[in-house]
């Protein structure tokens, strides 16, 4: 039987060639994205840790108004439940606000993307609520942005004991 003559092998050099182009290919569509993910998902657990904590620091702000006796006015008569909400809801909205804005790119945003809501949930207990929407890392050309959550949520819940008017 005779003897196959086999094909000459191509130049070491072009084989090298083409592994570049595959390593380019790999990282420009495998590695890239998960670069990309992986920065996205460090900044979003990096804001809602963020945001937990100054829902926390907001809370216990809450809690200590709240507990204190309540001082007359200068009229004369006491604060009302409605007046001490709307005070606490303030008091916790600055606090969560200040720890957005130190701890948070882009500071000056934060007021029109964070929304406190303090709600009773019982006699004594209060449940403050902080919602944050937090811009895209990864921007939001037409709306392929899925990744990423648009909304941060966090809520601490408040035993307060001077709500009630004993009259």
């Amino acid at each position: 039987m005779p003897a196959r003559r086999l094909a000459p092998s191509p130049p070491r050099c072009l084989q090298r060639g083409i592994a570049a182009l595959e390593l380019a290919l790999l990282a420009l569509f495998v590695m890239l994205p998960m670069l990309l993910g992986l920065a996205a998902f460090w900044e979003v657990l990096q804001t809602q840790q963020v945001l937990v904590r100054a829902t926390g620091d907001g809370a216990r702000q809450v809690s200590r108004l709240l507990d204190r006796p309540r001082l007359p006015m200068p009229d004369g008569s006491r604060p009302t439940d409605a007046q001490m909400l709307a005070r606490a809801t303030e008091l916790a909205q600055r606090s969560i606000r200040a720890t957005l804005r130190h701890h948070l790119r882009g500071g000056s945003e934060v007021d029109g993307r964070l929304t406190v809501t303090l709600q009773p949930t019982g006699t004594g207990h209060w449940t403050l609520e902080a919602a944050y929407a937090r811009p895209a890392l990864l921007g939001t050309a037409g709306g392929l942005n899925f990744i990423e959550p648009e909304m941060l949520r966090a809520r601490s819940f408040i035993s307060a004991s001077e709500m009630e008017d004993p009259a």
